[in-house]
């Protein structure tokens, strides 16, 4: 067992990027201190977030449009929901990509380059890198051109390729290169409008990746998006083809989606603290904007071993009623609710209360009232392996 202790401060975006954001978005130095200063572009990007909320709504693309309120609300969420999910994949799979020298990149339908940020990010104190980003958008293109000009100031030795191309369905058909990491954050509702993601596409893209090469796939946190990668996962599984490596532990169909007559799906739910400026645009938007929400697969050729083994992914947050507290957790082919009775809480168990929506625990001594009702006792041991925040 390897991840012992944590550290449980919230996650943030780093702060070079943040001033980085202040300068393109032309909002320099701003602070609570001098709001008053920038009042006309305050307004500005909060009407056009209204606008880009209703357009969204009806799945109405309006980005280049209104392409400051989205740089200021989205960039930021972005760079990190792809750093959290780099973060798990690098504390589970540990060993993967440990000995590649340059660790070759590409993200489709880049946008403005929070995707291709983020996992510089994440991947570069252990790797030298190379970023390819695709996108039909002559003008996220040159925002992320910005961005990664600014990047490269810092690093010389980071290789970035920006590329003007079509999403489609046939992207990769003609595909010679092969990547380390292909990404697609936020850019398959682009490519499939409808209920389904072609498992020919999918396997196309897997071909495009190295030998130990993966995709990863982030997608909003609604139903249907959601939905639609579950039922994604459980084609893969079902071909035996390649493997799941992110978010389930386990390559069984998905328990979630015979639960309550199709009305769950998961997602992920992760607390960070947001740059003061989301703050100060947020001041009468009211939204909610501590919590990073999204879907997300990780796609390989095969399976690799994981830093460890026997844990559970805990799928809902820990709900405290009268005399207990509960939370689900995802065990192969069946959702399983953990409780345990305050009478039962002891040294053994005390992590139980520290454990959040997408933590990976492990048990020991857990009581199996039934196959979908587990009991924490007086001798079951709780430990964290992997937080989904920090």
């Amino acid at each position: 067992m390897i991840f012992k202790n944590y550290n449980n401060a919230t996650m943030k975006l780093p702060h070079e990027i943040e001033q980085k954001m202040l300068e393109i978005l032309k909002l320099p130095n701003m602070s609570k201190r001098n709001v008053p200063s920038y009042t006309n572009k305050l307004s500005k990007i909060r009407t056009q977030m209204h606008t880009l909320s209703h357009d969204f709504a009806r799945l109405k693309s309006t980005e280049e449009k209104y392409a400051d309120a989205y740089f200021a609300y989205n960039f930021p969420m972005n760079v990190m929901k792809v750093m959290t999910v780099a973060k798990e994949f690098q504390n589970i799979y540990s060993k993967l990509f440990s000995h590649t020298a340059r660790l070759n990149i590409l993200d489709v339908g880049c946008g403005d380059g929070a995707g291709m940020l983020g996992l510089y990010y994440r991947f570069k104190d252990a790797n030298n890198i190379s970023l390819t980003g695709i996108d039909a958008s002559s003008l996220m293109l040159k925002r992320t051109q910005e961005l990664m000009g600014w990047l490269k100031s810092h690093d010389p030795s980071l290789d970035v390729k920006l590329m003007k191309r079509k999403i489609s369905p046939n992207l990769f058909k003609k595909t010679k290169q092969q990547y380390d990491i292909i990404l697609f954050a936020n850019a398959l509702a682009e490519i499939f409008s409808t209920d389904k993601i072609s498992l020919t596409f999918i396997e196309q893209i897997l071909k495009c990746t190295t030998r130990d090469g993966i995709v990863i796939i982030i997608e909003p946190a609604l139903k249907k998006f959601s939905r639609r990668l579950m039922n994604l996962r459980t084609e893969i599984i079902k071909t035996e083809k390649s493997s799941i490596l992110l978010p389930c532990l386990h390559e069984y169909p998905c328990a979630l989606l015979n639960v309550r007559k199709h009305r769950e799906w998961c997602h992920q739910s992760v607390p960070w603290e947001p740059p003061d400026f989301m703050k100060i645009i947020n001041r009468g938007l009211n939204r909610e904007i501590d919590h990073l929400k999204f879907s997300y697969l990780v796609i390989a050729k095969k399976n690799y071993k994981k830093s460890f083994c026997n844990g559970f992914r805990v799928i809902s947050h820990v709900l405290k009623e009268k005399g207990k507290k509960r939370c689900f957790l995802c065990n192969q082919n069946r959702r399983v609710e953990l409780v345990r009775l305050n009478k039962s809480k002891n040294t053994f168990n005390t992590p139980f209360d520290e454990i959040s929506k997408g933590d990976i625990i492990a048990l020991k001594r857990v009581i199996q009232k039934k196959l979908h009702y587990w009991q924490i006792e007086g001798n079951t041991e709780v430990k964290i392996l992997t937080k989904a925040k920090g």
